[in-house]
């Protein structure tokens, strides 16, 4: 896999790649432009060629090729690669033959489920009759694939005459097993949604019981095929409506997302009936920036509702959780009220904290100090200081035990800070840029010795440094040097940057490295480049001051006491004249 990673990105320049999307000009060595990931309108996106990566110094975007892909056409890493590898005219090794054959059962074995399940839907007068009472009309049963599981063996014998293996329908959650070693259906008797992936593969089954039970929905557990945290249905379906809104509707259930399709709602799709997951969350944020939470109005609905809330935002989502009416649903509203209705519901919505405030509200009286309480702690869920200054003064506004509104601000700050700390309620300090920190963590030798790493000339005289220990004194030069020996060991890295850079862990080393050469590639004509020269008087500077660092320690352990310490001095002082001497 690294080979062919590393012939992709020789074949493929970063610069044309991104020329292709994003307009590129050229300032000294690097290339600059408007970052395509905020609204900016300054040119703060720098493509470098040398590393083979792009930076955003203001929002803080930053990648590769393949990195690139993924976020501008919303893919995953094996898509993207696939991708740039057909770009490149690179053939990728297959995975193992089993492997493959594997996958290619359990795919097969979901095709011919749909296929039986939906003929024996347009058979089951039952099941039509079902559909006819949800509003679920031909049109939207094969707009949406929906089908129905009869009994306790008519899939298992489906499959069995097909040549499917019931070992691997059992693994992808179609059939199980008994007792004597025979299988039957999974799902039985059920209204059943097929479940695709974010690329529109079927990965997985959920089933709705047609009359009283419980229970009522049966999903398929984890499977080869399927992960519940990283698939939102309705999603391949959703996913250019939502790029399109910059908002997603999240939902509870499979009815709802098809309800709110129906409305017109077609930026809509759901978490499969389990709580919300951090990497459903970042599939959202792939797609879009705004996330609306329409769940149902009971109490598990919006505990469920607040959880959501919660990891959405703290993926960097801007949150509103919807009101619905008491006792209503998407789906039961669209049918009651009308499309109009759950259009307006959508477009509706409270911040998290608001929402938060919104149920303490029903919970306890204004005069309760636990509703205030409670209420502060919810500020936590703000986005930035600016709301919770904001929040902090419509609170104050209704704060029952002080009439004067300033003197309830000041109340309630004081409340904040005892509960929350200063830094809940203070606004951030302003972050450096990344070239700033560049400038300003290192010494200038560490700095020169870390730059030649990107001459091929200088880069062996430069690994002698990255293998003395103790050589370099700060700290983020320090992770670059382990980081490196780690990647490489005794041998120095060869060939292009782009290419060794990328062997590199994602850290704050390789971070540190990118910025650098990134920074180099802007400012050559201002900075001291390095020749063999001064690199190896960088590296004696260090060494010296490393030498006296070591003959403080032991000062300081005692091993200079009494009749040696004459000899500390004189070592020093030869240390001190050596420096003087080479400047």
């Amino acid at each position: 896999m690294s080979d062919e990673r590393d012939l992709i990105r020789s074949r493929i320049n970063i610069v044309d790649l991104v020329q292709e999307r994003t307009n590129l000009k050229r300032k000294g060595k690097a290339w600059w432009g408007l970052c395509p990931f905020h609204d900016d309108k300054s040119p703060s996106f720098q493509v470098s060629d040398l590393t083979g990566q792009y930076r955003c110094w203001s929002c803080g975007a930053k990648g590769d090729i393949f990195t690139w892909v993924m976020e501008v056409e919303k893919v995953d890493f094996r898509d993207a690669l696939e991708q740039l590898a057909e770009k490149a005219g690179v053939e990728l090794k297959k995975g193992a033959p089993n492997e493959g054959s594997k996958r290619k059962s359990y795919q097969a074995a979901n095709e011919f489920t749909l296929q039986f399940y939906s003929a024996q839907l347009k058979s089951s007068k039952q099941t039509l009759d079902y559909c006819d009472r949800r509003g679920l009309s031909e049109t939207v049963r094969e707009e949406w694939q929906l089908g129905y599981a009869p009994g306790e063996h008519g899939l298992t014998n489906h499959l069995k005459k097909q040549g499917i293996s019931l070992a691997d329908a059992k693994e992808i959650f179609l059939v199980d097993g008994d007792q004597g070693g025979g299988y039957y259906d999974k799902f039985r008797d059920r209204l059943m949604f097929p479940i695709h992936d974010e690329r529109g593969h079927l990965v997985a089954w959920g089933g709705r019981i047609l009359g009283q039970g419980n229970p009522k929905y049966i999903n398929s557990g984890d499977t080869p095929l399927y992960s519940k945290r990283k698939v939102l249905y309705g999603m391949n379906r959703a996913k250019e409506h939502i790029a399109a809104a910059d908002r997603a509707i999240l939902v509870e259930g499979y009815m709802d997302v098809i309800a709110c399709h129906r409305a017109g709602v077609r930026n809509t799709v759901a978490s499969l009936g389990t709580a919300m997951s951090e990497e459903q969350a970042k599939l959202l944020h792939r797609w879009c920036q705004k996330v609306t939470v329409l769940y149902d109005s009971d109490a598990a609905g919006q505990k469920a509702a607040a959880r959501a809330a919660e990891v959405l935002s703290a993926e960097g989502l801007q949150v509103k959780v919807a009101l619905l009416p008491v006792g209503q649903d998407p789906d039961s509203l669209l049918k009651e009220v009308g499309p109009e209705a759950v259009v307006r519901v959508t477009e509706g919505g409270l911040s998290p904290v608001e929402y938060a405030i919104s149920q303490l509200e029903m919970k306890y009286d204004l005069t309760a100090q636990e509703f205030w309480d409670q209420a502060i702690d919810s500020l936590k869920l703000a986005r930035d200081s600016l709301e919770v200054s904001k929040q902090l003064e419509a609170l104050a506004l209704r704060y029952p035990f002080i009439n004067n509104p300033q003197e309830a601000l000041r109340a309630l700050k004081q409340l904040a800070r005892a509960r929350l700390g200063p830094t809940k309620s203070a606004a951030a300090p302003k972050r450096s840029s990344g070239i700033e920190k560049v400038v300003r963590d290192v010494t200038g030798p560490e700095k020169l010795i870390l730059s030649a790493l990107f001459f091929e000339e200088l880069r062996p005289i430069a690994w002698e440094a990255i293998g003395e220990p103790e050589l370099f004194p700060s700290w983020i030069a320090k992770q670059v040097q382990l980081a490196l020996y780690t990647a490489f060991g005794d041998d120095s890295p060869q060939g292009e940057t782009r290419n060794w850079l990328a062997e590199i862990p994602e850290d704050e080393a390789k971070s540190y490295l990118s910025e650098l050469a990134m920074h180099l590639e802007t400012k050559k004509d201002q900075l001291h480049i390095p020749d063999e020269a001064s690199l190896r008087h960088a590296i004696e500077r260090l060494g010296l001051k490393r030498e006296r660092a070591g003959l403080i320690r032991k000062r300081l352990g005692g091993e200079f006491a009494g009749d040696n310490a004459m000899q500390f001095t004189k070592r020093w002082t030869q240390s001190i004249a050596s420096e003087i001497d080479q400047n």
